[in-house]
């Protein structure tokens, strides 16, 4: 599966890792992006994005660096490709859920990962496929 934005999505990913490498609460910090960790019986994440203020992104129950990583690289994804309060006119729920989940993830294994890595490009991976590498991390 691939969307409109696919190729546009791994570009930016990978420019933000050539320039400011791949740590994804360190790219948050710089872009002036606040970083919670609270407690949480389930690893999960979100962001708070509100125009005029700071965006938050805030992990639950995730003590690994690894899947913080995974985690924030994600949350990163929403806040830099997805307007506040994501509004997508002449879609279903289901397509505009999939859509941003998609671009999300896609964001996140392109700035986490080398995609050398992988026996497949970028681009031809399914959002599940995508999400699996990022569930798999989160360990």
């Amino acid at each position: 599966m691939s969307n409109k934005r696919t190729d546009e999505i791994i570009r930016f990913a990978k420019d933000i890792r050539r320039n400011w490498g791949k740590d994804a609460l360190k790219i948050a910090e710089h872009l002036g992006m606040q970083v919670l960790f609270t407690p949480g019986e389930r690893a999960g994440a979100y962001i708070i994005k509100a125009n005029g203020y700071p965006t938050i992104i805030s992990i639950v129950g995730c003590d690994s660096s690894k899947g913080r990583q995974v985690l924030c690289a994600h949350e990163l994804g929403h806040a830099l490709l997805h307007e506040a309060g994501v509004n997508r006119f002449g879609g279903t729920y289901d397509t505009i859920v999939n859509d941003i989940e998609y671009e999300a993830n896609l964001f996140a294994v392109a700035l986490l990962f080398d995609d050398q890595k992988f026996n497949m490009p970028l681009e031809r991976m399914s959002n599940y496929v995508l999400k699996s590498v990022l569930d798999y991390n989160l360990k």
